[in-house]
């Protein structure tokens, strides 16, 4: 099964279904045409494999019509030769790096918040020197090697973000004497394709005043438009239709869904139902993350990545954010020794363009 083939899954499914689909998504299956000249035939058959599939490309368009999301999949894209750096064993050059690094010694060489410091098992926080907002602190694990993390690992991470922003609300509240609404955002972005310019690996906590982060504010938006559009929770049938197609399945109270419209490769969503921000709602997060990260550490080599957490408001007037959930994003950021970026002006500015068979990502966490 691949998301080739899409539309016949989709004709095949019950009408329930089908109708949560057209409320949903969209799709087309498109053939980009082309003739190879003969002097680079030899390189086709070298690259992909064949001619013909050169010649008449197939190409997935799916849009998301409630949130405006989309991705163009073309598997041939996922073949091409990319220019790598020097190959380098990873380890090693993370080794490296381990010489003069700040954050293998934070108390002596990093910033404490105004507040202190947030200790778990096996992190503790930081301020950040250069502040993304008015409360910007990082979570700097005691294992140097980015990659060398567990599960009970990542949910402690994740704990102390909750005691961090506990601790927010509070030094806020007793600083500026009301309880006006602040946002909060967890983030991770492992080694430099994802934007990391630190290979000791951490994790980064913001609080927003006055409005969440405008792509998050955006999601909210469209929910509570698609409930008084369909008079059904937007998450709930988002979740019911990956499943329906087997890239969607539940561990508890956590789902996870392969997502149709990844914004880049291999985009995992784990969502949890409405709640406050608490170091036991974010440890099962962490849990399910660190579970994920892992798999496709051992079944698809991922050594670089990014997720994003997106959660209610911490204090004050939460308004229409009372059913709005817990949701971890994830996505594979390429090879650390890849050259090429794997983000353009199609991703910025048009839509995503997505080498990797969410199908296939489902195979590679579920079996």
């Amino acid at each position: 099964m691949s998301i080739f083939n899409l539309p016949s899954l989709v004709d095949n499914m019950p009408a329930c279904k089908q109708t949560l689909w057209k409320r949903i998504y969209q799709c087309s299956a498109l053939y980009g045409r082309l003739e190879l000249v003969p002097e680079i035939r030899s390189l086709a058959q070298k690259m992909f494999g064949g001619e013909s599939e050169v010649e008449k490309q197939r190409i997935m368009r799916v849009t998301n019509l409630v949130t405006g999301e989309g991705s163009l999949f073309n598997h041939l894209r996922g073949m091409r030769s990319l220019s790598h750096r020097q190959e380098q064993d990873l380890d090693s050059v993370v080794e490296e790096h381990r010489q003069g690094c700040p954050f293998c010694s934070p108390e002596e060489h990093t910033p404490l918040d105004p507040f202190g410091r947030v200790r778990g098992k096996y992190c503790l926080t930081a301020a950040n020197l250069a502040k993304y907002d008015e409360y910007h602190g990082l979570i700097i694990p005691r294992e140097h090697h980015p990659l060398l993390f567990s599960r009970d690992m990542v949910e402690d991470y994740f704990k102390v973000a909750a005691r961090w922003f506990q601790e927010v609300q509070v030094y806020d509240a007793q600083r500026n004497h009301d309880y006006s609404p602040l946002y909060p955002f967890l983030m991770w972005n492992c080694l430099w394709p994802a934007g990391s310019s630190v290979v000791h690996g951490h994790l980064q906590m913001t609080v927003a005043r006055g409005g969440h982060y405008p792509k998050v504010e955006q999601l909210r938006r469209c929910s509570l438009q698609y409930v008084q559009n369909y008079g059904s929770d937007y998450f709930g049938d988002l979740f019911a239709l990956h499943q329906a197609l087997g890239l969607g399945w539940e561990t508890g109270e956590t789902r996870l869904l392969v997502s149709l419209t990844p914004i880049k490769e291999k985009e995992v969503f784990i969502i949890l139902p409405p709640g406050p921000v608490t170091p036991h709602r974010l440890g099962l997060a962490g849990r399910a993350v660190g579970g994920v990260l892992n798999r496709l550490k051992s079944k698809a080599g991922l050594n670089s990545f990014n997720v994003a957490v997106y959660l209610s408001p911490l204090s004050g007037e939460t308004g229409n954010w009372d059913n709005f959930p817990l949701i971890a994003r994830l996505v594979d950021r390429g090879s650390v020794f890849n050259r090429t970026a794997d983000f353009g002006a199609m991703e910025l500015f048009a839509a995503s363009v997505i080498s990797s068979d969410p199908f296939a990502v489902a195979r590679l966490l579920t079996r």
